[in-house]
């Protein structure tokens, strides 16, 4: 992702604007979240929220704390204040939604959604434009060996008060072990304390997935859901007869 540096460049010299406009010419308009079906998950289909967790949460150790600093350097420059501790309490009231740039990923659908017998929806987000906080707080996760340093970011981003600063300081921990990286993972970053679990979404799924252990009556509601509630196609994941390992989808919404 080269258009990375750019952002952060022009985010540091503090064209904002532009940096958000440069993220959203250049991440995927359609991703896709993984989820199991049950009675909590579909209401948020129904109510048109989107699910968030606490990093705290989520099944990697390193989740969120992708970065390493100097603490020599940090003590010398900004003195009075503990990092780590900054981090910490940053962290607190940070709520995360996860998607992913991949449909037809085996192991996403064995992870995230109850080994194939789950759901992924799929979110078109240029229905939004790159001023919305769903678009501007959108981050890609990177995959990388080793953590990031953030020795001389932090020294600009301290200084900074302002959210932008926060929400770019919690995007350069979203680093995650190489081991991951058939996640191709973006997430919805919010901080907000007053967020528990689920938040109002401005876009409805513009496609519904099966996986292919759905149970009957599974499907059978995500049907009505679909057509009733959302007005969107529905699929049902097959498997191939091909020399590839590979899914087809087809069309149920009839």
């Amino acid at each position: 992702m080269e258009w990375i540096e750019e952002y952060k460049r022009l985010f540091f010299a503090g064209k904002k604007d532009e940096a958000y406009k440069l993220k959203y010419d250049n991440f995927p308009k359609r991703l896709y979240k993984y989820e199991v079906i049950d009675e909590e998950k579909i209401n948020t289909l129904i109510n048109n929220e989107l699910w968030f967790s606490n990093p705290d949460d989520f099944n990697d150790p390193f989740d969120s704390c992708g970065i390493c600093f100097d603490e020599g350097e940090i003590k010398k420059h900004l003195k009075g204040i503990n990092v780590t501790k900054l981090i910490d309490s940053f962290k607190t009231d940070v709520k995360i939604s996860c998607f992913s740039e991949e449909i037809n990923s085996m192991p996403m659908w064995t992870h995230y959604a109850g080994n194939h017998e789950g759901m992924c929806a799929e979110y078109d987000f240029s229905k939004i434009n790159y001023t919305n906080r769903f678009s501007k707080y959108l981050f890609p996760v990177v995959y990388q060996t080793e953590r990031y340093d953030i020795t001389d970011i932090l020294k600009d981003l301290i200084n900074d008060k302002t959210e932008d600063a926060a929400y770019m300081l919690f995007f350069m921990m979203q680093i995650k072990h190489i081991s991951w990286n058939y996640e191709k993972e973006w997430r919805i970053i919010l901080k907000d304390e007053k967020i528990h679990n689920k938040v109002e979404f401005p876009i409805r799924p513009s496609a519904l997935y099966l996986g292919l252990n759905c149970k009957g009556e599974n499907v059978e509601t995500i049907k009505k859901l679909a057509h009733n509630t959302i007005g969107c196609p529905i699929y049902k994941l097959e498997k191939t007869n091909d020399k590839l390992f590979k899914f087809k989808s087809i069309c149920i919404d009839k």
